[in-house]
C-alpha cells in the first residue's frame, strides 16, 4: 500500500460522525461508453468501537461468514495491555451482510486491558523495538520511532479456505511524513479464532526482514487482489523508494503458491508474462495506491475503484482482463469535501454487491476536524449504456 495515504492518518485522530446521514450526489457522466452510473448514495461514516479513536485503510474480504475489515494505523482512547495508543493495525468484523442502509454490528478482539488487538503479529526484534521507544514510556531515542505492519488487500483462497493478508512493512520516526516503506509480503489466515502467520525466508530478500518478499524498489504488490479462475492476480501500485511512480503493475500466481516468490510471473510491457520483475510494466495508474480491482457480473467487466491523487473524485476504470486494456479513468462520484486535505484510499467491497455487482459499495476516508476523520460507505448503482 502506498504509504503517504496511510501516515496521513496519523494526523486525524479521532472518527467523527460529522455529515451523518443520507446524502444523494450529483453524478458525472463516466467517459467509458458502455456504463452508465444511476445513482451514488452516501450511506454514512462505518461504525466504530468508541475506544478507538481513528483509523484508515478498510480494506475487506468475506471470510468465513464474517466480513473482516483491516486498517492501519489506530489510535487508542486508553493505552493496550502493552501501553501502547498507537497501534499500527487493527481489525473489525461483523455479519451483517446487507449494505443498503449502512452497516453495523461490527466486534474487536481485545487485549487484557480491553483495547483493540493488532491482526499481524509482530516478530519478537519489532516488538522490543517499539516497546523502547513507545512514547508513553520511552527508553530510547529516538522516541516514537518504530516498526509498523500496515495491512493492504485481503483475498480469500475458497479452495484452501484460508485469507491471504497482504501487507507493508514501514520504518516511521517522530515527525510528519517522516517514513519509509522497507518491503511487502503475504499472511496467511486460518481462521478467525488464529493468529495470521507471516512467511520467513532463509535467506531473505530483504536484510533484518525475513518475512518480505518485496523490497522497496519493487512495485507495493497488494495494493490490490483477486482470485479469478483459480488464479491469484496482485497489483502493485506505485514503487515506495519512488515517490513519483504511481503505475500499477499485474502479477498472477497460483494461489497455493503464493509465498513462493519463484512461482510470481509479471505483466510485461510486450503483453506477455515474465518470471522478472523488472519486465513488469504498468496497466494503468491507479491514483495513489489504494484501490480495489474485481470482477463485475452484471457488468460483466473488471471494476477497478480509487481515489483520484489532490481531489475529492472517486475514479472507476474497466477491463475485459485483470491485465487490460483498461479503459480511460472515470469519475464516479465527488466525495464530501473535508474540513482540509483531500479524500483517499476509496476501494470497493464485493461481498455487498447487489445483483451482482449492478450496485456495488465503497468505502473512502476524509478529515472531519483538525484531529479527526470517519471511514464513510457510498452505495454505486450502475447500469449498462449503449454503444455509440
Amino acid at each position: 500500500m502506498h504509504t503517504a495515504a496511510r501516515v496521513f492518518v496519523a494526523f486525524l485522530l479521532a472518527a467523527g460522525c460529522g455529515g451523518c446521514g443520507s446524502i444523494t450526489y450529483n453524478t458525472p457522466s463516466p467517459s467509458d461508453p458502455g456504463i452508465a452510473i444511476v445513482q451514488v448514495k452516501d450511506l454514512g461514516p462505518i461504525a466504530t468501537n468508541p475506544d478507538i479513536l481513528g483509523r484508515d485503510g478498510a480494506y475487506s474480504a468475506l471470510f468465513q461468514g464474517n466480513s473482516v475489515w483491516l486498517y492501519g494505523d489506530t489510535f487508542l482512547a486508553q493505552p493496550n495491555a502493552e501501553n501502547f495508543t498507537l497501534i499500527s493495525d487493527s481489525w473489525s468484523y461483523t455479519t451483517d451482510l446487507n449494505a443498503q442502509n449502512g452497516l453495523s454490528g461490527f466486534k474487536e478482539r481485545t487485549d487484557p486491558a480491553g483495547a483493540p488487538e493488532m491482526i499481524l503479529p509482530e516478530t519478537s526484534a519489532e516488538q522490543a523495538f517499539n516497546q523502547a521507544h513507545n512514547v508513553n514510556d520511552c527508553k530510547a531515542q529516538p522516541c516514537g520511532a518504530r516498526w509498523a505492519l500496515w495491512p493492504m488487500s485481503i483475498t480469500v483462497d475458497p479452495v484452501a479456505d484460508r485469507a491471504l493478508i497482504f501487507y507493508q512493512v514501514v520504518s516511521a520516526l517522530p515527525g510528519a511524513f517522516n517514513f519509509q516503506g522497507i518491503g511487502e509480503s503475504v499472511a496467511t489466515w486460518q481462521s478467525l479464532s488464529v493468529v495470521p502467520v507471516r512467511p520467513v525466508f532463509n535467506p531473505p530478500i530483504v536484510a533484518g526482514h525475513p518475512d518480505l518478499m518485496f523490497t522497496e524498489s519493487e512495485p507495493t504488490f497488494g495494493s490490490a487482489s483477486l482470485i479469478r479462475n483459480a488464479t491469484l492476480y496482485v497489483y502493485g501500485c506505485g514503487i515506495p523508494d519512488n515517490g513519483s511512480d504511481k503505475g500499477c503493475r499485474l502479477a498472477k500466481v497460483d494461489p497455493a503458491q503464493v509465498q513462493n516468490r519463484a512461482a510470481w510471473t509479471f505483466y510485461a510491457e510486450n503483453g506477455g508474462w515474465s518470471a522478472q520483475i523488472a519486465d513488469a510494466a504498468p496497466v494503468f495508474t491507479g491514483g495513489p495506491g489504494i484501490l480495489s480491482v474485481a470482477w463485475n457480473g452484471f457488468l460483466q467487466k473488471y471494476v477497478a475503484v480509487y481515489s483520484a491523487s489532490f481531489s475529492q473524485n472517486v475514479m472507476l476504470r474497466t477491463a475485459p482482463a485483470p491485465e487490460g486494456p483498461w479503459s480511460d479513468e472515470m469519475v464516479a462520484f465527488e466525495a464530501i469535501q473535508p474540513v482540509s486535505g483531500n479524500v483517499y484510499d476509496a476501494h470497493a467491497h464485493t461481498e455487498y454487491d447487489l445483483n451482482g455487482g449492478q450496485t456495488f459499495f465503497v468505502s473512502y476516508s476524509r478529515a472531519t476536524g483538525e484531529f479527526s476523520s470517519q471511514v464513510r460507505l457510498i452505495s454505486v448503482e450502475v447500469k449498462l449504456a449503449p454503444l455509440p
